[in-house]
């Protein structure tokens, strides 16, 4: 949960006298002249230096994105048209590969001297229907992001130190965020009963849950704190805890929704290991254990050594169609073997009938870890094509022996959470899960931000919470995210 700061870049003045270029057909040749990743890189080195502007990121391609493109964190889409505009460039109309570069942010397409640039807006919250409105990048308003990790501050410093940070680092993009933040401040300050006005609100109603989530970590304990308390937002590897008070340390992580992995609580598993005393518990923990960052290779090592420790029916169909395998590197030669090298539809419909057997492997009538373009693919009655994201035949054109390394071992991590959580040892993990997570000497924050600006602060001691096991990641990305516990009551 601690995240490293976003360095602000130098500011630069944009030509504010040029207009917008209005967007034209991009030019296409029979073979599109992308921009380089060098090409990137200068424009990456002009974007960085525009006021608002808080990270830039030039990327060679990579996953299923098809092509080099620029991620820019801090402006809106008029801003970046206007900004690419001083460069020499054109706003075009983005064409499929373009679009590749992201399912989950707006891809926008720029020409200068014949090379076709793409451009990703990393920022939550966009209106469709306001380019003027920027929204905010992931993290940007934890104390880290607000570049605030490490400091003792009384409540009184609290206030100030915040809103200097969100008048430097978010008013020069977004005036209204910027206010809206800051009158927060003050309402969290005051015991949060006070209504933003409702030029505030209305703005910030895209931003709301990204808001509660990451500035939550400022305004709850504005909330709890007298005035003469001081809180430390800790720096470095302190992921369970957001923020440490004389009275509590507090977790404002909902522990809802994706989860916390075991990287967190490695230090209360080694607690728990050493108080187990028989047989059947020690075997059941040794599968959560390969999750413990000792444990050793990378998550998608990990998810298939629980998952053979487990011996689930996913693993062990995997194990019968492809062959032996106890780590991912063993899983994508084993698929060496097969005739699908060349990334075609075809071969994909062949790869997902091959490997049936492990989707339906604990009940014939569930498809788990199936991708969702899957049942189009394999012409499954009543299904219909999909939209193209990531996941699913796009990975798998790509790269088709990654593609379907990768989707296996989804479909085992998706096996081990049903094993765990509905199969008939379910109860018992559940209460290891918590007598685990129970330890830890912290209490669970949540605020909410009410429609009208107004806050609510709920807190549970963590002795008073259940958890239970969670895994959640894209099929084409498994070991995107490490296995962990969610909060359940």
């Amino acid at each position: 949960m601690r995240f490293n700061e976003i360095n602000q870049p130098e500011n630069e003045p944009i030509d504010q006298e040029q207009p917008e270029k209005a967007p034209v057909p991009a030019q296409q040749p029979d073979k599109p002249n992308y921009a380089s990743k060098k090409d990137g890189d200068l424009v990456k080195s002009f974007l960085e230096k525009i006021p608002g502007v808080r990270k830039v990121e030039s990327s060679n391609p990579y996953q299923t994105k098809l092509l080099p493109h620029i991620r820019v964190w801090g402006l809106s889409p008029a801003a970046l048209k206007q900004s690419m505009s001083s460069f020499g460039a054109s706003n075009t109309t983005p064409d499929s590969k373009q679009l590749t570069s992201s399912t989950s942010f707006p891809t926008y397409s720029f020409e200068k001297e014949g090379k076709i640039y793409s451009v990703v807006i990393g920022m939550k919250g966009v209106k469709s229907d306001d380019e003027s409105f920027a929204g905010i990048s992931g993290k940007e308003l934890t104390p880290a992001g607000l570049e605030m990790s490490g400091q003792i501050l009384n409540k009184e410093q609290l206030i100030k130190a915040t809103k200097q940070s969100v008048e430097r680092l978010i008013k020069p993009r977004d005036p209204l965020l910027s206010g809206a933040l800051s009158a927060l401040v003050d309402s969290a300050a005051s015991g949060g009963k006070s209504p933003l006005p409702e030029e505030y609100s209305n703005h910030i109603q895209n931003l709301i849950g990204e808001i509660s989530k990451d500035f939550g970590e400022i305004l709850a304990p504005l909330m709890i704190m007298d005035e003469n308390d001081k809180v430390e937002f800790p720096s470095g590897a302190n992921p369970l805890i957001d923020v440490k008070l004389p009275k509590m340390n507090l977790s404002v992580k909902a522990l809802t929704g994706s989860g916390t992995s075991f990287k967190a609580i490695s230090n209360l598993m080694d607690k728990y290991e050493e108080s187990i005393t028989d047989d059947d518990s020690k075997k059941r923990y040794s599968i959560l254990k390969s999750f413990h960052p000792s444990a050793g290779g990378n998550n998608k090592d990990k998810i298939i050594r629980a998952c053979a420790s487990a011996g689930i029916p996913e693993y062990n169909a995997a194990v019968e169609i492809f062959g032996n395998f106890k780590k991912w590197d063993d899983l994508e030669n084993l698929m060496k073997q097969f005739p699908w090298k060349e990334g075609s539809k075809e071969e994909y419909a062949e790869f997902l009938k091959t490997s049936l057997g492990v989707f339906t492997a604990a009940s014939p009538n569930t498809f788990v870890g199936l991708p969702a373009d899957g049942k189009f693919y394999l012409k499954m009655q009543g299904a219909k094509e999909r939209k193209e994201k990531a996941a699913g035949y796009p990975s798998f054109r790509v790269n088709p022996l990654k593609a379907a390394a990768d989707i296996i071992t989804y479909s085992l991590g998706a096996g081990l959470l049903n094993y765990i959580r509905k199969g008939p040892d379910s109860e018992v993990y559940k209460k290891m899960m918590t007598d685990i997570v129970n330890k830890a000497d912290a209490v669970l924050g949540h605020i909410t931000i009410n429609r009208d600006g107004t806050l609510n602060l709920k807190t549970r001691p963590f002795s008073e919470v259940e958890f239970e096991f969670q895994y959640h990641a894209p099929s084409h990305i498994p070991g995107n995210n490490l296995p962990g516990f969610i909060a359940i009551n």
